[in-house]
């Protein structure tokens, strides 16, 4: 799975301080359904402004291991996440309040770009998990010598589809998260130690930004993941070839934005990447097409992961990556495979 390394951490990076879009509405609700909105509103907007360092642990179905993480955070919201054990080891994410930066050591690459998350963002997210959850508060538990409160979010489409969040009781910080499909745990990440930085020990700004030195060896943000949104017909233009929409979507899913990125070949062309979002979970659809990138014809094994599915055709590569069954994925992949038009 070592090829698709690029692409995986843009997925995987999403585990670490889950992104909970503010849980607010006019409805009238039940005072516990109001008070677990509350409480993720809070882990949303507070929670990600609380200065930290710590470690944890991430785990994907299908993996055998989980990947262990170290994370810094600031009140402005600014993180770093280093990845320290396979497959990811080595690969470090820095975020500060204009670009993010990934460096992947095994393909000596440092991609860079700006931050995307805008109030229009956030205002479509929060419309789109109001209509697609319920919540509730399912009970307490400790984490990291942390007291938590867990609450419990339900897909109102497929109510075997659950996340849970473990929310520090006293400042609302997310300590850990896990997404069930009925029985079947698809991931989780859970902090393993934790400790909140006080006024005199917050992190120097520098320490959410790459080294000059690194940027100067690895730099590649011309060929990096960039921030512009297109539309697929905008960017099949930049890239070289025909990027496919999936018909076939989860229920509550909807596009996002596509966007180009490195491929995960060694060549220095761009590949696609297809957002999709249900409110709370996401789905990243991954297409490798540009002539003589063998990425079609050398495709990693994914065979084992529930959280990825990938297919080559028509000289294309497609992976699937994100919070849905693999099944779900496959039929998202196929159906984009097999758009219309496609030989």
């Amino acid at each position: 799975m070592g090829r698709s390394t690029p692409w995986l951490v843009a997925a995987v990076c999403a585990l670490v301080g889950s992104g909970l879009w503010a849980y607010r509405s006019g409805l009238p609700v039940r005072a516990s359904d109001e008070t677990a909105r509350e409480l993720v509103r809070e882990a949303w907007t507070s929670g990600r402004r609380v200065a930290l360092e710590g470690r944890q642990l991430v785990r994907i179905s299908g993996t055998q291991e989980p990947v262990e993480t170290h994370v810094l955070a600031s009140p402005d919201g600014s993180m770093r996440v280093e990845y320290r054990s396979e497959p990811l080891k080595g690969v470090t994410v820095w975020e500060d309040e204009r670009r993010t930066y990934r460096f992947n050591p095994k393909h000596q690459r440092l991609t860079v770009a700006r931050r995307r998350t805008s109030p229009e963002d956030m205002e479509r997210q929060e419309k789109q998990l109001l209509e697609n959850y319920s919540a509730r508060i399912v009970g307490r538990d400790s984490i990291a010598d942390r007291r938590a409160t867990v609450v419990e979010l339900r897909s109102k489409s497929r109510p075997s589809r659950v996340k849970r969040l473990w929310i520090d009781r006293e400042n609302s910080v997310v300590l850990g998260s896990e997404d069930l499909e009925g029985n079947t745990m698809l991931r989780s990440t859970r902090f393993t130690e934790v400790e909140y930085l006080s006024a005199d020990r917050l992190p120097d700004p520098d320490e959410f930004r790459p080294s000059e030195e690194l940027v100067r060896k690895y730099g590649s943000a011309r060929f990096g993941d960039t921030s512009a949104r297109f539309e697929p017909k905008e960017l099949s233009r930049l890239v070289g070839f025909e990027v496919r929409e999936p018909e076939a979507l989860p229920a509550g899913f909807t596009f996002q934005g596509a966007y180009q990125m490195p491929c995960l070949c060694k060549g220095r062309h761009q590949a696609a990447r297809l957002e999709y979002s249900d409110g709370l979970l996401t789905v990243s659809l991954f297409q490798a097409g540009y002539p003589g990138c063998d990425a079609a014809t050398r495709p990693p094994s994914v065979k084992r992961s529930r959280a990825a599915y990938g297919y080559s055709k028509g000289g294309v590569y497609y992976l699937a990556v994100g919070d849905v069954s693999r099944g779900e994925l496959e039929k998202m992949v196929l159906s984009a495979a097999n758009a219309s038009g496609r030989p």
